[in-house]
């Protein structure tokens, strides 16, 4: 498993995670990390939603371009 942390210009955090690693990329999740509004509004411990899932890391990356994120 290898976990990428991207985050927006919110503080917004969301991890990409390779759940299975090949030369061809794998299967591979969204989910929401931190989120310094969450925080402030006591939500910071409701658990980690799941945004996207993907089959292709690549796919994933420019999803998240595509959102405003960036990796870290």
């Amino acid at each position: 498993m290898r976990v990428e942390v991207w985050h927006d210009e919110h503080g917004v955090t969301w991890e990409l995670v390779q759940l299975g690693l090949d030369e061809i990329g794998g299967a591979c999740i969204i989910r929401e990390g931190l989120s310094s509004l969450d925080v402030a509004d006591g939500d910071a411990r409701e658990g980690v939603e799941i945004i996207a899932r993907f089959g292709d890391p690549e796919d994933a990356r420019d999803y998240l371009y595509s959102e405003g994120f960036e990796p870290v």
